[in-house]
């Protein structure tokens, strides 16, 4: 067979193609994988609503700083 461009969407360990391709099951394959999406977008993407919340470092660091204040680190 030659190669054949098939698209999917990757769950898991496994790749769910929109097509199934004409081999039988069982039959070896060589996948290499192409991501749609620019470098750094995946994890905006699984962000959900803190994708867009502004200054997230500092927030962040705000709520570190409050859960460790007055402890005693020895």
């Amino acid at each position: 067979m030659d190669k054949t461009i098939f698209r999917g969407i990757l769950r898991g360990k496994y790749i769910e193609l929109d097509e199934a391709p004409p081999l039988p099951n069982g039959e070896s394959v060589t996948v290499e994988i192409h991501s749609q999406h620019a470098a750094g977008t995946g994890i905006r993407a699984s962000a959900g609503a803190w994708a867009d919340a502004g200054d997230l470092d500092q927030w962040l660091e705000e709520v570190y700083q409050a859960r460790h204040s007055g402890r005693n680190t020895e």
